[in-house]
């Protein structure tokens, strides 16, 4: 609520110096300031308020019904949109031009100008934070496996000889020793897939919308030991999600789909015990926008609205991680493991134009997007194993506790094309978004399995053919009203 109120008080300040910029103005869009609905309402308002009084300026006129050599074109189509909404201001008050009103009340009001704000821009930086965050859960598994990997598949504890059998469980095994040279006697190469499906949703708020979202993700890799303790590899991804707004919680409708494609390396280093690893990514995102805007008009004089306005623009991402860990073998069979990561991604949302596909002068230009992000991550991971004539299976349980560093608000920057050219910053839309949690959680379960230990195919070679599978939930939880889970599961082969 304060958090609230410290924005309108911001606003109305931002309306009282506006309003000093035409005294001799009548009523308009400012006049109920602290009376509309949602803080986009109030930010739509004084933005279009701008472009009406910078458009009125520059030659446009109230009463005009096309355009002239003083406001032509696409800048006379933009200044009939906000002559609507401000006439309808004035009407509410009785006071100035009321011509081209839409005839509405002050909730028609308010709605007409949420469709017009732009906020659905916002998504698209949840849309690169659920592809990041799958990446590093996938890379995450990777190193896991690994870990656990160290010869043949020697998962917590448990030895595969070299005819594929199990052999024995030792609390102490999960690691190498530098004598043991492995390497001599185990593949050095390992390949890896991975898919996942996510989906969740996100109630709408007084900044963003309500909307619903589901996708795809695959991952495959390779990793090579270069000797007992050392490991490096690379991972190649893409992913396909869609996010659909939802019209029955917000008002807004149309939807944005993501493709990417990822690139990550990782080094992991390993003792007895100790385990350390970290990586670097890019990942590239491309997106695709439809934005719709529609409200009605109950005056003769003006038309209702009701267009579409469509975009595609890319985004780049720069990742890093690193994450330290320790084994505790409770008993031959129960292993507790807790870590502590870092994670930080620098997001570039390239500057993009959005298409009206009526020119009915509501496509925005949105300005270049910069978001950093800085986690440290504290986890702890329970695991138990139960060995079978069917396989080794290591059900487990993962709980991570993420602290975000870089919390500042931020926002949006957009502008009607259609004005660009007449228009300064000040009519600009500066669109927030909602709040950074610094704190949230995540919580996974699932299970991994030996199901086939490397053999040597003739004496005195390597051995290989190994497998190991997993399957995992995760749920993300206390981001505000933003949920997300995810369902994965992967493979990994000893060439």
């Amino acid at each position: 609520m304060k958090n609230n109120t410290a924005n309108y008080i911001g606003l109305s300040f931002v309306a009282v110096c506006i309003l000093g910029l035409h005294e001799n103005a009548e009523a308009d869009l400012l006049t109920f300031q602290g009376q509309y609905q949602s803080e986009l309402e109030e930010r739509s308002a004084v933005s279009n308020q701008a472009v009406y009084d910078q458009l009125k300026a520059s030659g446009c006129d109230d009463v005009e019904r096309a355009a002239t050599s003083s406001c032509s074109g696409a800048t006379f189509v933009v200044w009939n949109n906000v002559r609507e909404l401000v006439h309808t201001a004035n009407e509410l008050t009785n006071s100035g031009p009321t011509l081209f009103s839409l005839d509405s009340n002050l909730e028609g009001l308010g709605f007409a100008l949420r469709w017009t704000a732009g906020e659905e821009f916002a998504s698209e930086e949840s849309l690169v934070d659920s592809f990041v965050s799958g990446q590093l859960s996938g890379l995450a598994s990777r190193i896991t496996a690994l870990r656990s990997g160290a010869r043949g598949f020697n998962i917590a504890g448990v030895d595969v000889d070299g005819n594929g059998e199990l052999a024995r469980i030792s609390k102490y095994s999960s690691g190498l020793n530098a004598g043991d040279q492995t390497s001599d006697l185990w593949s050095r190469l390992g390949g890896f897939i991975n898919g996942s499906y996510t989906y969740g949703d996100q109630e709408g708020s007084e900044r963003e919308d309500a909307f619903d979202f589901d996708g795809a993700e695959l991952n495959a890799g390779l990793d090579y030991r270069l000797d007992d303790h050392w490991v490096v590899g690379g991972l190649l991804g893409y992913i396909s999600e869609e996010v659909d707004f939802d019209a029955e919680k917000s008002i807004v409708d149309g939807g944005v789909t993501m493709d990417g494609l990822s690139l990550s390396t990782f080094v992991l280093y390993q003792s007895d015990s100790w385990f350390y690893s970290a990586s670097i990514g890019y990942q590239y995102s491309d997106f695709t926008t439809t934005r719709s805007i529609r409200y009605p008009s109950f005056n003769p004089n003006t038309t209702s609205t009701n267009t579409e306005a469509r975009s595609s623009n890319d985004a780049h991402t720069l990742t890093t991680n690193m994450s330290a860990g320790y084994s505790f073998f409770v008993t031959d069979t129960i292993t507790i493991e807790p870590s502590v990561s870092v994670n930080y991604q620098d997001v570039s949302i390239d500057e993009y134009r959005e298409k009206d596909i009526n020119n009915d002068g509501f496509d925005f230009v949105v300005s270049k997007q910069n978001i950093d992000s800085l986690e440290t991550v504290a986890s702890l991971k329970t695991q138990y194993t139960l060995t079978t004539q069917y396989g080794v299976f290591m059900p487990f349980v993962d709980l991570q506790y993420y602290s975000q560093h870089k919390s500042d608000q931020r926002f949006i920057e957009a502008a009607y094309v259609g004005a660009m050219e007449t228009l300064t910053s000040d009519a600009y839309f500066l669109l927030p978004t909602n709040s950074v949690e610094v704190d949230y959680k995540i919580y996974s379960f699932g299970v991994a399995a030996v199901i086939r230990g490397a053999q040597q195919t003739t004496f005195g070679s390597a051995a290989s053919g190994g497998i190991q599978v997993y399957l995992n939930f995760r749920e993300i939880k206390d981001i505000g009203d933003y949920s997300q889970k995810i369902l994965s599961g992967g493979l990994r082969y000893e060439f």
